[in-house]
């Protein structure tokens, strides 16, 4: 099975969570690709395994967007992109749907996970390929800081075929504030469980229900 790991953190340096997921998904028979933000503004050589989505010129344009990219944690670029303008949130979304269309043409992935509910997991779900959402509670706090992000995350929850949350508060908050499910409603119930290494085989699992509800 080949799986695209996309996060929104930075995805380049080795000891990211995201790198962590990949080794433990490989050691499962996985063939994984990495995707996220680079730590740089363009990388030599394309790394095996990796695909950067390269912000650095872009992000110029704001100072906290910047220090955001720079910093390379998931919590800063999800805060940070609450906060950037409509015009350079476009051209943030632009720069990264043309990275993860690239990465799944090349790649042809089974499934994607999405690590946090920001600005790319909706950008997976337009690839067409079956998507399964990982959410934790400090996302649907930066998302609630914009209605933009908002309306793009109630999208994207509305619109994966496997959701996961990284504990029972924050699948609560989803149910209660995110999901709208009426009786009729056929979408994926909630899993909870937190994305790490050690996670792998449930993080496959979630994978072949996302696929498999295409099937």
């Amino acid at each position: 099975m080949r799986v695209l790991l996309v996060d929104h953190g930075c995805c380049d340096p080795p000891d990211t969570r995201v790198h962590a997921c990949r080794a433990a998904l490989v050691r499962l028979g996985v063939e994984p690709l990495a995707l996220g933000p680079a730590s740089t503004s363009s990388l030599e050589a394309e790394t095996p395994g990796l695909r950067g989505v390269h912000l650095h010129d872009i992000a110029a344009a704001n100072k906290r967007f910047l220090r955001a990219v720079r910093d390379g944690s998931p919590a800063a670029f999800l805060a940070a992109s609450a906060a950037i303008s409509p015009s350079l949130l476009g051209l943030v979304r632009e720069t990264a749907r043309q990275t993860i269309a690239e990465a799944v043409d090349a790649f042809n992935p089974d499934a994607i996970f999405v690590i946090h509910a920001g600005i790319l997991a909706d950008l997976a779900i337009e690839t067409g390929v079956p998507v399964a959402l990982h959410v934790s509670g400090a996302d649907l706090i930066a998302a609630a800081a914009s209605d933009r992000i908002r309306d793009l995350v109630i999208s994207t929850l509305s619109s994966v075929e496997a959701l996961i949350a990284t504990d029972g508060e924050t699948a609560e908050v989803l149910a209660r504030d995110w999901l709208d499910h009426d009786e009729s409603d056929e979408g994926p119930a909630c899993e909870v469980w937190p994305v790490s290494a050690a996670a792998a085989p449930a993080l496959l699992a979630a994978c072949e229900r996302a696929r498999g509800r295409r099937q």
